[in-house]
């Protein structure tokens, strides 16, 4: 492409299409609806993308974008909106080669010249292949045609000096007779990056896929099997482990998982063996600094880049064909465009990778000090710091591990004394953190050691710290600064902090400084900004786990988290959800029990997973920390931190349809906070009981539950919980007959919550009153509702709303019966597949599942079309999107206005 017009390539595609003479680009045209709709949304499933965010990158509304891409009434896309499509696919990925742009263009029936040739010369089009790559010749032929699928970051730089490794991997994971194929090699070897490349190559030789999974965040072998669950989507089955759910799922599926850092968890290698011997179409491609010794195993070293002989002289020319020599001019080039490899600077910097050993993390630290130190200072530095070749061996490491530390310990040494403390401390964080939390701690430990100044502010310490390639910031952040650090450069950083006597202390910390988020994050939620404290939650997932993880193992050894004088948390966030007595003014004195903290976190990410839709690791975390022994006379905010915990562990449990558990807990947690006479834990606790009693049909008390928790609330001002109670009063209403009152409590709840700017609130009503106008036999109300509440779901994300409102309209449209039963019967299967389809990935199980009613409803329902009708339309809907479920139900609501309005 780079001498010839694309546009003449183009011309050897014959289509039909629209010409663009004198077109206007506002006007919509007439597209081949459903063969473009399905190639687009093919190609997002693919690449790992959603139809929603493509329409965010439109800047349309979902349900405008799926109206237009259906072609559903006058709805059209425009030729600038296909244009955007297609470059939005090709800058995501989503489509790699020319070909599938080219297609895309003639099922929209429109030519190439609506791209101008600059264009088609300029990203993200002049990245697309002429030809795309050919499959893996020793996988089966047939699976080319397979959607592919994989959840594989593109990466941003070329893989250099890995040609031989990449051939020799294809070649052992295409045998039939390997399963199991370890990377193993020095941290910093490159071990991941290879790894991702070859699963790359591979993502079209597996008809389930190509998964990868980071370990580099668990500490606790257990998680594995959660951890690899959630990258595909699945969740924890009834009645069994995580494990047994997996093994399950998996059972008779063709896929490949890479597993990253498997060193972190290598007393999982059972878990992996059993999982090998029970998914016989399962192939695992791990990365580890140490072999995992399992019978099958191929174990593929990663060694160092190829490095020159320093005892034969070569020219430049010759130099540049070995890996280090490029690795190290390309990543000099990273950060001075015009460094060159030339003849006057080629011995010193084949010394230079030489004395690195080639290794990659090496080269890359060494690299980024060209900006300020020409080869020749450089080379002198790094003789310096006495860093040995690989020939002179290390005796008291392995020759590669003690090369790298020695390469860490380098760069480190380059740092001011306040530079290498901070690289230290910010090695307590997991998986990344944002400028506040650098700032948090700076502030902490200035007020702990009073004093203390520092000389530079915390933006400028990250600054440096970046400079130095020792930590990296993070993309795509457009509300907060987030950083990361390296995995090897994190273990560096703690190895000094255990050494200075200071992992414990800032350990703690973190705990408590996540713990304050995590209870902010919850009011949060609540709230009108309730999709940013989402999305921080998202973001530092990893250092809450870090946080629970550690707080459990402190809680279980029976100590106290230390924490900083006037540590902030008891500073700024004063109110707790939920209850008086965490949310009440206290000094931290010499710390608090880890067993309050672990309760506490836990019970405040309970509304997240469940808005997320990870309701078995829920679960898991709270089910761990009330497994911790209690003493009934602990001070007051343990007792209050449990009965928390034992009121949202109630909700979980009935959100598994396990209702006697869900009482039990329920009654635990009020008899408890009765003790403490906390009117807010009291009136939460009445409500999670009274769901309890809603899902076994014990109407009357549940109302009498709820009245009770009106009487506690009396004494404070939570308009929250008095939202939430007469929103569960008026369902008690419903149940019971009295219509009119329950669209008076309903009302009264739905303007508080909008008063609060709680949006997951009012769908959460709108959908109950969707689901309750059943009663009164009014489907045109109910499916009106429950629309609306999925629509404000989906903008929200909140996953558990989206998968019940989507069981209640199911029952909605079967139950309306137009146009006629028979075809109302069949679209309730496909929403309900849908729904089915949802709660299997969530560990959801509603009450409405073994409620007598609500299944002789439903038998009602199926009894309008055979048997055999009835599963292929429940199959079909299991098939569907979100999105698509979405469109087909507003597709037949809108299709049933329209008879409506002829008649």
């Amino acid at each position: 492409m780079a001498t010839q017009s694309p546009l003449n390539v183009y011309s050897t595609f014959s289509r039909t299409c629209y010409s663009l003479e004198g077109a206007n680009v506002r006007s919509g045209i007439r597209t081949n609806i459903g063969t473009f709709s399905d190639s687009v949304q093919e190609h997002l499933r693919t690449s790992g993308y959603s139809q929603k965010q493509l329409a965010d990158a439109l800047s349309l509304h979902p349900k405008v974008l799926s109206r237009k891409l259906n072609g559903s009434g006058n709805a059209r896309l425009t030729y600038l909106e296909i244009q955007r499509v297609i470059m939005t696919l090709a800058n995501w990925h989503a489509i790699t080669t020319l070909e599938e742009a080219l297609h895309l263009l003639e099922l929209a029936e429109v030519e190439p010249t609506i791209f101008s040739d600059n264009e088609w010369r300029t990203p993200p089009l002049n990245t697309l292949a002429t030809k795309r790559a050919q499959p893996n010749p020793l996988s089966d032929p047939g699976l080319s045609t397979r959607p592919l699928q994989h959840n594989l970051r593109a990466q941003t730089t070329r893989l250099i000096g890995r040609e031989w490794a990449v051939e020799r991997l294809r070649q052992l994971l295409g045998c039939e007779e390997v399963r199991l194929v370890t990377l193993v090699g020095t941290g910093g070897s490159g071990k991941t990056r290879l790894a991702i490349h070859i699963a790359n190559e591979l993502v079209g030789t597996f008809a389930q896929g190509v998964w990868f999974v980071a370990l580099a965040g668990l500490s606790n072998p257990a998680q594995v099997p959660m951890s690899i669950m959630q990258i595909l989507n699945i969740q924890s089955m009834p009645g069994l482990s995580p494990l047994q759910s997996l093994i399950t799922c998996l059972k008779n599926r063709q896929l490949l998982l890479v597993l990253d850092n498997f060193e972190q968890v290598i007393e999982a290698t059972p878990v992996l063996d059993e999982l090998l011997a029970e998914v016989p179409g399962l192939k695992v491609l791990v990365t580890s600094r140490m072999g995992l010794h399992l019978y099958g195993e191929r174990e593929f070293r990663v060694p160092t880049l190829d490095v020159p002989d320093l005892h034969v002289t070569l020219e430049s020319t010759e130099l540049s064909h070995y890996g280090a020599i490029q690795l190290f001019v390309e990543r000099s080039q990273a950060v001075l465009p015009h460094f060159a490899l030339t003849n006057e600077n080629a011995a010193t910097i084949a010394q230079i990778c030489a004395r690195l050993d080639g290794l990659p993390l090496a080269l890359e630290l060494a690299a980024a000090w060209v900006r300020v130190l020409p080869p020749t200072l450089l080379l002198e530095r790094i003789s310096q710091a006495r860093l040995p070749v690989l020939t002179k061996g290390a005796r008291n490491l392995p020759g590669r591990q003690q090369t790298l530390r020695d390469t860490i310990t380098w760069s480190y040494d380059l740092l001011s004394s306040a530079e290498q403390t901070w690289f230290n401390r910010l090695g307590i964080f997991t998986g990344g953190w944002s400028l506040e939390a650098t700032e948090a701690m700076m502030q902490g430990i200035a007020a702990d050691q009073e004093g203390t100044t520092f000389s530079k502010s915390p933006l400028d310490m990250l600054e440096q710290l970046l400079n130095n390639s020792l930590i990296l910031q993070l993309p795509g952040a457009d509300r907060q600064a987030r950083f990361t650090m390296l995995e090897t450069l994190r273990e560096y950083a703690q190895e000094r902090l255990i050494a200075q006597g200071e992992y414990e202390r800032l350990r703690d910390w973190h705990a408590c400084y996540y713990l304050r988020e995590a209870e902010a994050a919850e009011i949060g939620m609540r709230g009108p900004q309730q999709l940013v404290w989402l999305a921080r939650l998202k973001m530092d997932r990893d250092n809450f786990r870090a946080a629970m993880e550690w707080s459990l193992q402190r809680a279980r050894d029976g100590v106290k988290i230390s924490t900083f004088s006037g540590q902030e948390m008891f500073e700024r966030s004063k109110e707790v959800a939920g209850s008086r007595i965490l949310s009440s003014e206290r000094e931290p004195g010499d710390g608090l029990l880890a067993a309050e903290l672990c309760l506490r976190l836990a019970s405040a990410f309970r509304p997240y997973w469940e808005w997320q839709g990870y309701l078995t690791e829920a679960r898991n975390w709270l089910g761990a920390a009330l497994a911790v022994p209690f003493d009934s006379g602990a001070e007051e905010t343990v007792r209050a931190a449990r009965a928390k915990a034992l009121s949202e562990t109630s909700r979980l449990a009935c959100l598994e349809n396990d209702q006697p558990r869900a009482v039990e807990l329920a009654e635990k947690s009020i008899a408890l906070w009765k003790q403490l006479d906390d009117p807010n834990g009291i009136a939460t606790a009445l409500l999670h009981r009274a769901w309890a009693a809603y899902a076994m049909s014990e109407y009357e008390a549940a109302k009498c539950l709820c009245w009770e928790g009106m009487q506690h609330i009396s004494r404070t001002d939570d308009t929250w919980l008095r939202a939430q109670l007469l929103f569960y009063l008026g369902a008690a209403a419903g149940f019971t007959g009295d219509y009119e009152q329950m669209r008076s409590f309903y009302t009264q709840s739905r303007e508080l919550f909008e008063q609060v700017g709680d949006k997951s609130a009012v769908a959460d009503v709108l959908k109950d009153q969707g689901a309750m106008s059943l009663l009164e036999s009014k489907y045109a109300e109910s499916i009106d509702c429950l629309l609306k509440s999925i629509e404000l779901c989906y903008k929200l994300d909140h996953k558990q709303y989206i998968t019940t409102g989507m069981c209640w309209l199911s029952t909605a449209f079967g139950m309306r019966g137009k146009p006629d039963p028979a075809r109302a019967s069949i679209l309730s299967a496909q929403l309900k597949g849908a729904a089915e389809n949802l709660m299997d990935t969530m560990g959801l199980t509603p009450w409405t599942n073994t409620h007598p009613f609500v299944q002789m409803i439903h038998q009602y329902i199926r009894s309008q079309v055979d048997e055999q009708s009835w599963e292929a339309a429940l199959a079909a809907g299991r098939a569907l999107t979100v999105e698509q479920a979405i469109d087909l139900a507003y597709q037949q609501q809108e299709s049933m206005r329209t008879d409506e309005s002829q008649e």
